[in-house]
């Protein structure tokens, strides 16, 4: 009996779900205001829900990004920790790739653009088909502004363009035009559709190699290219000599 554990932490909705025998078994979702408080006892959860021990797992899949770094980090450290413990394997799927997976229709050729906010007036967006049972991936994912979203997706020729996810929503006027959005879809990634397609993956040979895509590089990077020795704040090792009187 095939089981694969699934987590997904790249927004700020907390998903676990359990495939077994390629069906999902239960999903359990919430919505959070830190990963670190209910990630465990909704895997508990899960596993308890379907008699299952974490020694009955085939492997864990885990949404490894882009998205929120602080959830993106919590999810893979949490996953690798039940990993390395229990001698699991560890199955890291991209979660633009999950969020186009609920996007999936019947027609093969349709091309599949998730969306994804990544504030600051930018999107995260990558481009898929079906192709049976799981996806194809057709050219690297990508963080930019939503007006410019819509040259990219002309590369690809497609006669059928479908959009979703939480960005295609929020930016809906400045993405006017590239295709419908699907309002109806999922509007964040979920752990069923990264089980789903962690069964078609082969699992990472080390687990000490897992990490998140963040696609973008971390805001402290960002201000701050050549480091920031001391910190912002640091504080002098020695105080000032006060200024002699009179």
């Amino acid at each position: 009996m095939p089981a694969i554990l699934a987590v997904e932490t790249s927004t700020l909705t907390a998903s676990v779900a359990i495939l077994i025998d390629g069906a999902i078994a239960i999903e359990k979702e919430s919505g959070v205001n830190s990963h670190s408080e209910l990630l465990l006892p909704l895997i508990d959860d899960c596993l308890k829900a379907t008699n299952l021990a974490l020694d009955d797992l085939h492997t864990i899949a885990v949404g490894a990004g882009p998205g929120s770094f602080t959830g993106l980090r919590i999810g893979m450290a949490t996953v690798k920790g039940l990993c390395f413990a229990k001698g699991l394997s560890l199955t890291p799927v991209s979660s633009l790739a999950a969020l186009a997976y609920d996007l999936m229709n019947e027609d093969a050729s349709t091309l599949l653009v998730p969306v994804l906010d990544a504030r600051r007036s930018e999107i995260y967006a990558g481009f898929y088909r079906r192709s049976g049972p799981t996806l194809e991936s057709l050219g690297d994912e990508r963080v930019l502004a939503p007006e410019a979203l819509a040259a990219l997706v002309k590369e690809h020729k497609a006669e059928s363009v479908l959009l979703g996810g939480d960005g295609a929503t929020k930016y809906k006027e400045q993405l006017a035009g590239i295709g419908p959005i699907d309002l109806q879809a999922r509007q964040t990634p979920s752990a069923s559709a990264i089980a789903h397609l962690a069964q078609h993956m082969s699992p990472l040979e080390q687990i000490s190699t897992a990490a998140p895509t963040y696609v973008r590089l971390p805001e402290a990077q960002i201000k701050f290219p050549d480091g920031n020795p001391g910190g912002t704040f640091s504080v002098p090792k020695t105080a000032p000599k006060a200024e002699p009187k009179g």
